[in-house]
């Protein structure tokens, strides 16, 4: 009897300690489930949020370019337009050089161009067409040489009789000089039309 309760007991003993590494191993199973479970999803997180952040970039570097080639598209028709409203304005210079104001303000920018070269004597070349009025304005003014330049359609050029210095009063020259400022006004007169 005794060999019996003493295998009884190793039995119980036995049992007990497979049931003790059975719950441990579980435990452990559990731990080792939850660990790889956690870093899965840790894992599937990160992986979509690279992706995300990926696309997301990808998505405002498009729209980017998308942005630039649209800015580029619109300056391109900008200069066009501007192209086109300063070639109809040159087309309209001869017309401007025949107007009754350009003749009334010939005087003073005669007078402006002159001052420009001092006391030293000048020659004047011109538009053919503007020689008998700048001849009857040079009568005043001492040192002037006029010469009438088909090459010059409208207006004149007042330059020092060594070259050193020379004034460009020629519409085609004055209208340069002023198209930045007039370019700007012409395009917020467009954009105010527009809204």
């Amino acid at each position: 009897m005794a060999l019996e309760r003493l295998l009884s007991s190793l039995e119980r003993d036995a049992a007990q300690q497979v049931d003790a590494l059975l719950a441990a191993a579980r435990a452990r199973a559990e731990r080792v489930t939850r660990t790889a479970d956690e870093q899965d999803a840790r894992c599937k997180s990160e992986t979509l949020e690279a992706r995300e952040r990926a696309q997301r970039a990808a998505v405002e570097l498009a729209l980017a370019r998308a942005r630039r080639a649209a800015r580029g598209r619109v300056l391109e028709a900008r200069a066009r337009l501007l192209e086109q409203v300063f070639g109809a304005a040159r087309d309209r210079l001869p017309a401007a050089a025949d107007s009754q104001a350009f003749r009334a303000a010939l005087p003073a920018r005669l007078a402006a161009a002159r001052a420009c070269l001092g006391d030293s004597p000048a020659a004047v070349r011109c538009a053919p067409a503007l020689l008998p009025a700048l001849r009857e304005l040079s009568r005043e003014t001492e040192g002037l040489a006029l010469q009438p330049d088909p090459a010059i359609a409208t207006g004149f050029v007042v330059a020092s009789c060594d070259g050193a210095l020379e004034v460009d009063e020629t519409l085609e020259r004055r209208l340069r000089r002023r198209r930045p400022a007039l370019a700007i006004a012409v395009l917020r007169a467009l954009e105010e039309q527009a809204s």
